[in-house]
């Protein structure tokens, strides 16, 4: 039987706890009470407690100065809050300092109650660490079940996988004193099959046009990544380090913004340093750490290895437990919007700190996790920002950077709390003003790099969020209203079809009339005619 410890200065309440729930028939035993925190703690001191149930005000010690001595002893002491409404910050600092759950004093119903004592003996003979997130572990673990069922490699196997399959180069390594080693991903799962699979002589071709001192390549992919590695030997023999890297890098940074160009994906690019080919599998797991590294960077897309900035891929004990599901539920619970992108922000801003990919990857998945089960505690609408392709653990692959990711999970807790006061699921804050954009300014010259900087995010991120929430790209929505404009002025006016094409934001009247058949099905003078019948 597990021991309870009482807490409240209103003996009515103590007495009504007492009395609300079958203790006994849930695995409790009432252990004793008190009427304010420094009769609890001296309690405490003396006697086994496996759960304290606390009021926050309370004369002579208040439930948060209890919270923190009990935590300063004894961690595992699950710690339930009782509050008032006008009690909010208070209770959030209790959760804060460790404490488990909480409930309004005035919700204190038997099911309510009940519930939370079911919540605490799923987790209560866990490790501190599982005690804050048993469900989205759990949710992290059914992840990796599908993968392994469909016969498909975790993140960590996925990472391994990347240099076992590199070793099977198509070439040898030759002799040379200084070389660079080069490792290339690209996400193509969003390519067309044809194209993707033209998709490695591009880079090929891309490389021999701006190293022409290529001792071998090779590469592998599957449908989630690209994977490339370029031995380039006696770069600049007679040059200095740093502008044999600013020449790399000037050279890279064309293969990125031309395959950017020829395919609208991105490309990431690892350099190692420069070294003796005898050490090839050393440059090419610098080059690997240092593209990896790109993730936690200032949205660098080339990246040179630095053995200061070095990336850590193994998984952490830190990272357990650092997602708490009793916190984020319990923000959520009492509407404490701020508390919770705060919340959010200070995770992120120790994930930087950590520079631990696989430390990221799973945080990304907990917050997809708790978001998920929220959406469903809360039976909110499946549509918009908060669609199923929202909650695919895969999305983390499609973000490039960490601030990407950040803003990710930011914007899918707004959508949380915004459905849930308005009772309708609509399109994220970002997805909004895009669509604003192109309603306010497709008369001008405007594409998805215009819409980025008047958002105020990155081109790829606004590429992504878009096509995600809405099921199409930027331009064949932009070019959807300009049609239907178009169509209006077609049918109300006696515009000559260049100036049509002007007022919709076509300069080229010829391409404009292509379009407009290409949505409508009519060319722009079957449509007028069919307009006048």
């Amino acid at each position: 039987m597990k021991r309870i410890l009482i807490v409240d200065d209103e003996y009515i309440v103590r007495l009504g706890l007492k009395t609300i729930v079958d203790w006994a028939g849930f695995g409790y035993v009432i252990a004793g009470e008190a009427g304010n925190g420094k009769e609890a703690y001296e309690f405490f001191e003396k006697n086994p407690v496996d759960v304290i149930l606390t009021d926050i005000k309370m004369p002579v010690m208040d439930g948060l100065e209890l919270t923190r001595k009990v935590k300063a002893i004894d961690k595992n002491v699950k710690i339930v809050i009782l509050s008032h409404y006008d009690e909010f910050s208070y209770a959030q600092e209790a959760i804060n300092l460790g404490a488990f759950r909480y409930i309004l004093k005035s919700e204190l119903t038997k099911t309510n109650l009940e519930n939370i004592l079911k919540s605490l003996h799923f987790s209560f003979d866990d490790a501190e660490s599982s005690e804050q997130t048993p469900m989205i572990s759990g949710y992290r673990d059914q992840w990796e079940v599908f993968l392994k069922d469909q016969g498909l490699p975790t993140f960590q196997q996925q990472i391994k996988q990347e240099m076992r399959e590199i070793k099977k180069l198509p070439f040898q390594v030759p002799e040379t004193d200084k070389s660079v080693v080069f490792s290339v991903s690209c996400r193509i799962a969003s390519l067309l099959n044809d194209v993707r699979e033209k998709f490695p002589k591009t880079i090929r071709i891309l490389f021999d046009e701006v190293f022409d001192n290529l001792a071998g390549q090779g590469y592998y992919y599957n449908d989630d990544f690209q994977f490339i590695a370029i031995i380039a030997p006696e770069i600049g023999l007679n040059e200095k380090e740093h502008l044999i890297y600013e020449r790399i890098n000037n050279s890279c940074v064309q293969i990125v913004k031309n395959v950017h160009q020829y395919y609208d994906v991105n490309v990431f690019i690892g350099v190692s340093s420069v070294g003796r080919t005898i050490d090839f599998w050393q440059l090419l797991n610098e080059a690997h750490n240092a593209r990896i590294g790109s993730f936690f960077s200032s949205r660098l897309f080339v990246n040179i290895f630095n053995q200061k900035n070095n990336i850590s891929t193994e998984k952490i004990s830190q990272n357990s437990g650092m997602v708490s599901y009793t916190k984020l539920v319990t923000f959520f619970e009492i509407n404490q919007k701020d508390a919770i992108l705060e919340y959010i922000q200070n995770v992120f801003s120790v994930l930087r700190t950590l520079k631990n990919h696989t430390a990221a990857h799973d945080v990304f998945i907990d917050f997809l996790s708790v978001a998920k089960l929220i959406h469903e505690k809360y039976h909110l609408k499946e549509e918009g920002s908060l669609s199923e392709n929202k909650f695919r653990r895969d999305t983390f692959y499609d973000l490039p950077f960490i601030d990407d990711a950040e803003k990710y999970i930011y914007e899918l807790y707004l959508s949380l709390f915004s459905t849930k006061q308005n009772g309708e699921a609509s399109y994220s804050h970002i997805v909004k003003k895009c669509i604003d954009f192109i309603h306010s300014d497709y008369k001008n010259n405007i594409g998805l790099t215009e819409a980025a900087e008047k958002i105020g995010v990155s081109h790829s991120y606004l590429s992504f969020i878009f096509k995600q929430e809405t099921g199409v790209n930027f331009n064949a929505s932009l070019a959807q209203y300009r049609i239907e404009k178009a169509k209006k002025l077609l049918a109300a006016t006696s515009l000559r079809i260049y100036q049509v094409a002007e007022q919709v934001g076509f300069s080229n009247p010829y391409y404009f009339s292509k379009v407009f058949r290409e949505i409508s099905g009519y060319t722009c003078k079957e449509f007028r005619d069919k307009g006048e019948e």
